[in-house]
């Protein structure tokens, strides 16, 4: 049990981070559009430095390259991965802050969240208690009163309907992960970028593939750094220890972390409103995070001896 509750700690608290990361995506990039630079070139831009980075890294990693290239011939499902995490949320969001404010994307980039967690408990059958319930229904509770807050009518409903795009790819992707059993390892995150990148060189060549004036290189780089390369790790380390719906609703804590960082930088303060559906959802997301007492170790399964055996020891 002990080991169950770390492993539960370490993964909200990874999941926390993640948040946190991806919070500063919407005033990085909004920063990026001042400079001068159109959504494609931003999407390609962050991925590509957080490849940059995960690549040095596995140049400096003995037997690291050896590991990629073996992992190619099982690579189609972290491309599916990719597809989902990388470039639907990178290409669709990136889009969404061109028309809407940075707030309202990051809360209907979570929203669009909801679908997946369903796959989570219909196919992964992940156990739901009332008192998840309860979390779920305080996270996107707040959600809701947060866009009301906020006011529907900041964006177009061309960027409403890019960010739900968006946060449905990102929470599918959570899912995937999960689905297809993937190791949280160097070489799984390499092929996952190395993927994303190739995908978002789509759209940036159709744009015309404008070049990176070198103002814009410091606010680029920490797109790559901050949300793209640790905002994915930590994510992808919290799938390790705790459940993808679970993971999904702590992160769930990003908008949250975006509006706070769009009003200190940008002055778009929250409402009265929005203010209480966010410490909402942050009390949802903390309370799913903490193990119940029913809950079993995803990661060993007792055989029927064993449990015969833990029987026989409780009646002695």
């Amino acid at each position: 049990m002990t080991s169950l509750k770390q492993s539960a700690i370490i993964g909200a608290v990874f999941a926390v981070l993640a948040a946190l990361s991806n919070g500063t995506v919407g005033v990085l990039s909004r920063a990026a559009f001042h400079q001068g630079l159109d959504a494609s070139t931003v999407a390609f831009a962050r991925c590509g430095v957080a490849l940059l980075v995960v690549s040095l890294i596995v140049l400096a990693s003995k037997g690291c390259v050896a590991k990629i290239c073996a992992g190619f011939r099982d690579s189609w499902k972290i491309a599916i991965c990719s597809a989902l995490g990388i470039f639907t949320l990178y290409h669709f969001e990136t889009q969404a802050l061109s028309f809407a404010s940075i707030p309202l994307v990051s809360i209907l980039v979570f929203a669009g969240g909801l679908g997946a967690i369903a796959l989570d408990i219909f196919i992964l059958k992940e156990k739901v208690t009332p008192r998840k319930i309860l979390a779920m229904v305080l996270v996107f509770g707040g959600g809701v009163f947060l866009i009301a807050g906020d006011g529907l009518a900041t964006g177009s409903m061309w960027g409403v309907s890019l960010a739900l795009i968006a946060g449905f790819g990102y929470a599918s992707f959570m899912f995937s992960w999960k689905f297809f059993k993937l190791k949280s390892c160097l070489e799984n995150f390499w092929w996952f970028l190395a993927y994303g990148f190739a995908m978002l060189a789509i759209p940036y060549v159709a744009s015309g593939a404008p070049a990176l004036p070198l103002a814009t290189l410091p606010n680029l780089l920490a797109l790559g750094l901050i949300p793209s390369l640790c905002g994915f790790y930590c994510t992808i380390v919290a799938l390790h220890h705790i459940e993808a719906y679970k993971a999904q609703v702590i992160e769930s804590s990003e908008p949250f972390f975006s509006a706070l960082f769009a009003a200190i930088i940008f002055g778009e303060w929250l409402t009265g409103e929005a203010s209480v559906a966010g410490l909402a959802i942050i009390c949802g997301a903390l309370m799913t995070s903490l193990p119940e007492a029913s809950d079993v170790p995803p990661t060993r399964v007792g055989s029927n001896s064993e449990r015969n055996d833990a029987q026989v020891t409780n009646e002695l």
